[in-house]
């Protein structure tokens, strides 16, 4: 029987509920977290099939992942395959980044799939209501048969990503702004109970507390996810999300969505 790894990066759950469900409707799948790999720098995908599941983050992928990929041995896998999870599918160009990044090893990716559930970027639009986001879940399980089908036999599937170079420039953009991203983030210390989840939920180890509420050190990814997950809804960024809703995948719970402490030696 053929060993599968699913990499995995999920700030607010969604692509780490796909991931679940993904490995729960096949044989010998292993689950790891992108994010703990990279701090552990284990870098050796040991299977045959090789999967990542991520959010697309402005158009492309998200920057732990990108750094991820630059680094992972995929020597030992003979079929590559993705999923994105995103609010609107097509608008980017996370496939084609993958591919660019893998070329170095002369790989590519096999087969690719958007998986259509909320974007938690709440800074542009708030979260869909919950009769949406029920239509979005029975057409996701729909997709992810889809996707068990193909993977199962290792089958070659592509997307259409839609305006590549707008969206290759949106994204430039924007990375340029890396130390800039967290500059709006703001914490109402009346609201802050100090409990760090924060500062813990943080891919990049971005956030420290030295009197209890979180400070950022200017190397944001914006995945937001210390913003959503933060349970008096103390944080914000910019001068919208205030007065909007957080988001959580309903089957993912807050410590599954934790970094591990590291111990002090």
């Amino acid at each position: 029987m053929e060993r599968t790894v699913i990499y995995y990066f999920s700030a607010t759950g969604n692509s780490l509920y796909v991931a679940r469900q993904l490995r729960d409707a096949m044989d010998s799948v292993v689950l790891r977290s992108i994010p703990e790999d990279l701090r552990n720098e284990d870098f050796t995908a040991d299977a045959e099939r090789v999967g990542f599941v991520f959010p697309m983050h402005y158009f492309g992928l998200p920057m732990v992942v990108e750094d991820f990929l630059k680094r992972v041995d995929l020597s030992k896998a003979s079929y590559i395959f993705a999923v994105a999870t995103c609010g609107v599918p097509f608008t980017g160009t996370p496939f084609t980044a993958m591919n660019d990044i893998l070329s170095s090893q002369g790989r590519r990716i096999d087969a690719a799939w958007f998986v259509r559930l909320v974007s938690n970027y709440i800074m542009m639009r708030d979260i869909p209501s919950k009769w949406r986001i029920g239509i979005r879940e029975w057409m996701a399980r729909r997709m992810m048969k889809k996707i068990v089908a193909y993977v199962k036999v290792k089958s070659p599937h592509s997307v259409w990503e839609w305006l590549p170079d707008a969206m290759k420039k949106f994204r430039t953009e924007w990375l340029a702004r890396r130390t800039k991203l967290d500059q709006d983030f703001t914490c109402d210390e009346e609201k802050c109970v100090h409990c760090g989840l924060c500062e813990h939920v943080c891919p990049v180890d971005n956030i420290r507390r030295p009197e209890g509420a979180p400070v950022w050190q200017q190397h944001c990814t914006e995945c937001l996810a210390c913003l959503h997950i933060c349970p008096q809804h103390a944080i914000n960024k910019g001068p919208n999300t205030a007065k909007r809703h957080l988001y959580r995948h309903k089957s993912i719970l807050p410590q599954d969505l934790l970094m591990p402490r590291q111990t002090e030696e």
